[in-house]
């Protein structure tokens, strides 16, 4: 008697399901939690003028090797089209979620080159805790690499000539830096560079046509720093000390084109 009851309930259930779905309604879905969602933030920023022409630097030093190359001034590099290089840009947030597939794909180490008698690359992210900082001489005269980040030792770092032998040296940051440090050449006045140690990987820097992507941001409000060495925190109509805030959408986000006024670029 107690199946056969169960049975006629069952039954029931079954009809009323079909009737509604009849009527066009559907039974309630059960919702679950959606998994950490991430995307990237791209953007350009350009100068919105006529370049200066990058002044010629003073090669007085190791005349024999450094003398032969064209070295400028590399604090305002305009590349195609007006884009403008080498600005910082990174996330502002203390605390920021990870994306888990980013933190094991990330390089280990990140290099700073000596190579004809200038730093390559002039600027560079760097993951405190994650990637190893890493300075190598390929030109044949010796280099020194010199900096002070904010609350750690001081390097002052000689390399020997040894090109295409990747003899290297490396230095351990251990906190991360609210603004790029800057590095120099106590043998090589002119040379210069600087390294931007975070504590996450949310950092680019504009290439030679002015363009960015930062990737696997998590989704949602983030704000973000522009730097620029001659200027620090780079100015932009609505933004405070060079800092804006993006709502990260999953797949791409794009902040689009920056036009910097050639007055928000001169030397403090």
């Amino acid at each position: 008697m107690a199946s056969q009851l169960t049975r006629r309930r069952l039954l029931r259930g079954a009809a009323a399901a079909a009737g509604a779905i009849a009527l066009g309604f559907s039974a309630p879905r059960i919702l679950r939690a959606a998994g950490p969602q991430w995307g990237d933030l791209v953007g350009r920023f350009i100068y919105d003028g006529i370049p200066p022409e990058r002044k010629k630097l003073k090669v007085d030093k190791d005349v024999d090797c450094c003398g032969k190359f064209d070295v400028r001034d590399e604090s305002l590099m305009v590349g195609p089209g007006g884009g403008l290089a080498n600005v910082f840009v990174y996330a502002w947030n203390r605390k920021i979620d990870v994306c888990p597939e980013l933190a094991a794909a990330v390089p280990k180490r990140v290099t700073l080159d000596n190579k004809d008698c200038i730093f390559v690359p002039h600027c560079v992210p760097l993951w405190v805790g994650k990637q190893e900082f890493h300075m190598v001489n390929n030109d044949p005269v010796a280099q020194n690499i010199a900096f002070s980040p904010l609350g750690e030792l001081p390097a002052n770092i000689i390399l020997s000539p040894a090109p295409g032998k990747n003899v290297d040296a490396a230095y351990k940051f251990t906190r991360p830096q609210i603004n790029p440090v800057p590095i120099a050449c106590n043998y090589h006045p002119w040379e210069s560079a600087y390294v931007l140690p975070r504590g996450n990987p949310y950092a680019a820097v504009c290439g030679p046509d002015g363009t960015f992507r930062i990737v696997k941001l998590p989704v949602g409000k983030v704000e973000f720093q522009a730097w620029q060495e001659r200027v620090g925190y780079l100015g932009a109509p609505g933004w405070t000390r060079g800092r804006f805030e993006v709502t990260i959408e999953p797949g791409t986000t794009d902040l689009g084109t920056v036009k910097i006024a050639p007055a928000k670029l001169e030397k403090k």
